[in-house]
């Protein structure tokens, strides 16, 4: 197995430790249960059952994940351990719209819909380095620490071949990230209509 298999199995596997540890709500358990159910979650996440682990299955569902979606899923697994949240909502919220942003300028103009392809500026090209630089300046700037993360970690594992692809693209985002952002955006926009409308409903009373 190549090192990229390994780092692929390893990410799903992250992924799928924080999709458990979520469901379940493991803040809510004591704190040494909530360690043995990690210890417990993660033996059944990549022991193989079968043929195949419950990494190696996600992996064949998702291919190799981003480091948007990696930083994401760890946050939220140590977050469930410890009861600590890693991420402010500032950091989430400037990651969430940006993730959106870009997946509304890669994915509908990669489909071939218009002769420009942003996916082909993935492959090295010296603007979209360019743009990711100001992006990550703009955002250390603004002490967006949660996007300069994403980025710190993206371009070294593209750089050292971590990944399958050799786009840089595939490294900083995918669509499981793009719709947990765009999830993560319109519940907020929800949330507080709810609590605005539950308010006036109160007063009205």
């Amino acid at each position: 197995m190549s090192a990229n298999s390994i780092l692929g199995l390893l990410g799903c596997g992250l992924l799928s430790l924080a999709a458990a540890a979520t469901a379940i709500r493991l803040r809510g358990l004591p704190v040494r249960v909530r360690y043995a159910v990690m210890l417990g979650a993660a033996l059944a996440v990549f022991v193989p059952i079968g043929e195949l682990s419950i990494a190696a299955w996600v992996r064949g569902v998702t291919g190799d994940l981003s480091t948007a979606t990696l930083v994401l899923a760890g946050a939220a697994c140590i977050t469930q351990v410890t009861g600590r949240a890693l991420i402010g909502r500032r950091d989430q919220r400037a990651l969430c719209w940006l993730l959106v942003l870009a997946a509304a300028f890669l994915y509908p103009f990669a489909l071939g819909w218009t002769p420009f392809d942003p996916y082909a500026l993935g492959f090295g090209s010296v603007e979209f380095i360019t743009a990711l630089l100001l992006i990550t300046l703009a955002a250390w700037g603004a002490r967006l620490d949660l996007i300069v993360l994403v980025v710190v970690v993206a371009v070294p594992a593209f750089l050292g071949g971590a990944y399958e692809s050799r786009n840089l693209w595939d490294t900083l985002i995918d669509p499981l990230a793009s719709f947990y952002a765009l999830a993560w955006l319109l519940a907020g926009v929800r949330l507080p209509n709810s609590v605005s409308l539950s308010r006036n409903s109160r007063q009205a009373d």
